[in-house]
Order: structure tokens, then C-alpha cells, then sequence
């Protein structure tokens, strides 16, 4: 009997853990691929338009990695893994560590980090964005395409949206900047610390492995009782 209760206790257990996950842009942020894993780098050259997907990436001698098209050009998705802050450009402020950016392109177009469901569930989505240039920004969150979220940055703020999201497979979250109010792509550097959350819920095989093993100690039980008014 208590080892059958150890067995359910540790299907419980497991099961959350098995599923509980963080997708973090800066972290899960590499130059190998593109798509990677969840992760996208791409740009679009209307809001909420079809990404098209980076096709060059580097990694600068500071440690940047980097995400474009074309070497030296905008829209581009930038990364600081290190662990200090680097200066990306002559008058810009510092990256910080562990730090995502990016930058929209000349011509209006929108620099993206698009998250793809793999596992569909409830996720806690939190973004916090900063002005890293002075040329002043507008961001965006959108959900298949559709925005749910947006302000506009300038040098030196941060402005942080939290909240939770049922997303089913499949389903993209696009991280986005523009050029911004003045209307244009110059100064534009943004930063971005993204993450998606996945609560721990248990699988539906873990719910049938649950339910046996009670109704198995239930089984256990009357077997036993029988036994003792027979005794």
C-alpha cells in the first residue's frame, strides 16, 4: 500500500517538472541556425506581415552575435551573452549582459524575434524593452500576427508587459521594433529581455497513469479490509 502511494506521489511529481519551461530570447540566442529551436530572427516589412527570415550571422570580436542579411546593414537581431555590458556603437549606451536587441531597417521594415509554440499551454509572457539610441522606437507584441501589446521607447527607458497566454501548437508570439514616430530607422538600437513561461501541467497520459494507480490502491484497500473481517 505505501509503496503504491510513493508511485502516485512521484507521477504528480514528475509530471510538472516535465513540463515546466523558459523560452529566453538572449539565452536561447544562437548563430548556428535560423530558425532555432522556438526561436526565429527575421524582419517584416509591414506589422504583423509575413517574417522573412535572417539569412547571415556573425559574431563581433566583443562577443555580439548577430543576425541579418547583409554584414553592416539594418533590420538586424543582436545578442550580448557575455557577462558585461558592451558598446555597440560610438554614442550608444552599453548592452548589458545577457541582453537581447535589435534594430528596424531603413525602409520601415520591422527587425522580429517570433516565438513558435511547440508544447501548447498556459505561458507567462514577460518583456521588458530599453532605448539604447536616441533616434526613439515603437515595439510591439503580437499573437498570430495580431498585437497585443505596444509603446513607444526612447533613450535610456525601460518599460516592462507581463501576462499569462493559453497558446496552442503552432501559435507564434512576435517580439517587434519599428522605426518609431519620427520615421526613422537612424539611432534605433533596442533592447529587448524576453522570456515565455510554461506552467506545469501535467500530460493527459500522466492523468490516466494517475488514475490507475488510485483506482489500484482503492483495489488494494477492499482487499485488504475483506481480509481482515474474514480473519
Amino acid at each position: 500500500m505505501r509503496r503504491l502511494l510513493i508511485f502516485v506521489a512521484v507521477i504528480v511529481g514528475c509530471s510538472g517538472a516535465a513540463r515546466a519551461a523558459t523560452y529566453d530570447i538572449s539565452t536561447d540566442f544562437s548563430t548556428a541556425s535560423n530558425p532555432n529551436g522556438v526561436w526565429t530572427y527575421g524582419y517584416s516589412t509591414t506589422l504583423g506581415g509575413a517574417l522573412i527570415p535572417y539569412v547571415q550571422s556573425t559574431t563581433t570580436i566583443d562577443g555580439i552575435q548577430i543576425w541579418r542579411n547583409l554584414i553592416g546593414t539594418e533590420p538586424v537581431d543582436f545578442n550580448n551573452p557575455t557577462n558585461g555590458d558592451v558598446v555597440t556603437c560610438g554614442s550608444c549606451l552599453a548592452l548589458p549582459a545577457h541582453t537581447a536587441a535589435f534594430h528596424p531597417g531603413p525602409n520601415g521594415e520591422f527587425s522580429v524575434y517570433r516565438f513558435t509554440t511547440q508544447i501548447p499551454g498556459t505561458y507567462v509572457l514577460d518583456a521588458t524593452f530599453g532605448g539604447l539610441d536616441h533616434g526613439g522606437t515603437d515595439v510591439y507584441i503580437l499573437d498570430n500576427g495580431t498585437v497585443i501589446y505596444s509603446t513607444d521607447i526612447i533613450l535610456g527607458s525601460s518599460i516592462n508587459h507581463n501576462e499569462s497566454r493559453t497558446l496552442l501548437l503552432g501559435e507564434t508570439i512576435d517580439f517587434a521594433v519599428g522605426v518609431g514616430t519620427d520615421g526613422s530607422f537612424l539611432f534605433d538600437s533596442t533592447s529587448i529581455n524576453g522570456s515565455l513561461t510554461l506552467s506545469a501541467v501535467p500530460e493527459p497520459e500522466i492523468y490516466g497513469l494517475l488514475t490507475a494507480g488510485l483506482g489500484l490502491i482503492g483495489f488494494v484497500a477492499r482487499r485488504r479490509k475483506k481480509a481482515l473481517s474474514a480473519a
